[in-house]
């Protein structure tokens, strides 16, 4: 594992996160929100480098979904950095592939498995691909392995140099050539014959549109307790459909779904310390109603009781 090998130094900085709330903080940046499907014995980490023409990072993930995204007027480029191939954007698969995300997006992200990804943050002139033109969303480009590997090695020679204690990347010839490296292969990689479209977009887009739709849902009647026939009927699609969509966005049931994002929303209001908030309060205005149903579920979710939710962050805003 890279990460493992890589050190901090004066030129990279090295994060680990054992809480899914500081991880959270982090990508703020890009405005991106991350749900685990499970937050016990929680484990992730950043390397970042700053370089004058772009911001390179490589992250070691966690299984989870992943909302949003904003990068501004960046673009912002996902390298896969190990075999893991079983993550999606939008329903559609994005295997080996290059992940292009620019602007303003409505986007789902599930990443099933923990992986490593490199993050290659740079504004479009950056890159030799003036012909990309699209404002915001994304785009996917599935390049041949060799070029895949050549990427790969790339961004391994320049991470493994800023970690060099010796400050061996702060070098102006070394820096500029390593940048060069890099820069060269992910142009090779991101061409129009790499383009990679999805086969049923038309599909997925129904899908995600019923996703939204149980977000939407879930957030303007928090009280009540969801039904999946309930659901499927406002959200204008069959009980069937329902349970597709969700499954191909999310990689959930919707019943597995639905009690995950009510969970997120639970903790989200415990998180906020009030000093007249309650466990039993924050649960029946999420629609939990049984208590100790509720306390055991949010333990195996996070890790933690909700009492001890509440408890820690009073203490730290304290």
């Amino acid at each position: 594992m890279l990460l493992r090998n890589l050190s901090a130094s004066s030129a990279l900085s090295l994060d680990k996160y054992a809480d899914i709330d500081r991880f959270r903080d982090s990508e703020r940046y890009v405005r991106a929100e991350s749900i685990p499907l499970s937050a016990d014995r929680f484990s992730a980490a950043r390397a970042s480098l700053e370089l004058p023409p772009y911001t390179l990072s490589l992250v070691r993930t966690f299984p989870r979904i992943i909302n949003g995204y904003d990068t501004g007027s960046r673009l912002l480029i996902v390298v896969p950095m190990d075999d893991i191939s079983s993550a999606r954007i939008n329903g559609e698969p994005i295997g080996q592939c290059l992940l292009l995300l620019k602007g303003s997006m409505n986007c789902t992200v599930l990443e099933p498995e923990a992986r490593q990804v490199a993050i290659l943050s740079a504004r479009p002139e950056t890159l030799n691909c003036g012909w990309i033109a699209f404002e915001n969303g994304y785009l996917l480009f599935r390049p041949s392995p060799n070029q895949l590997v050549n990427l790969q090695t790339a961004i391994r020679s320049m991470l493994e140099l800023a970690s060099d204690g010796a400050g061996t990347i702060s070098a102006p010839v070394m820096q500029g050539a390593t940048q060069a490296s890099v820069l060269k292969a992910l142009n090779a990689a991101i061409n129009r014959n790499n383009v990679h479209n999805a086969a049923d977009r038309k599909s997925l887009d129904r899908y995600k549109s019923i996703v939204d739709r149980i977000d939407d849902l879930l957030r303007s009647n928090p009280t009540k307790r969801p039904n999946c026939d309930r659901l499927a009927e406002q959200a204008g699609a069959s009980a069937r459909t329902l349970q597709t969509a969700v499954r191909s966005i999310c990689g959930l049931s919707t019943q597995s779904y639905v009690r995950l994002r009510r969970l997120w929303l639970v903790r989200r209001q415990l998180r906020t310390g009030a000093s007249a908030l309650t466990v039993r309060a924050a649960a029946l205005a999420h629609g939990f109603v049984h208590m100790g149903e509720f306390s055991e579920t949010y333990r195996k979710t996070f890790g933690e009781l909700p009492s001890e939710t509440l408890a820690n962050i009073r203490r730290s805003l304290a």
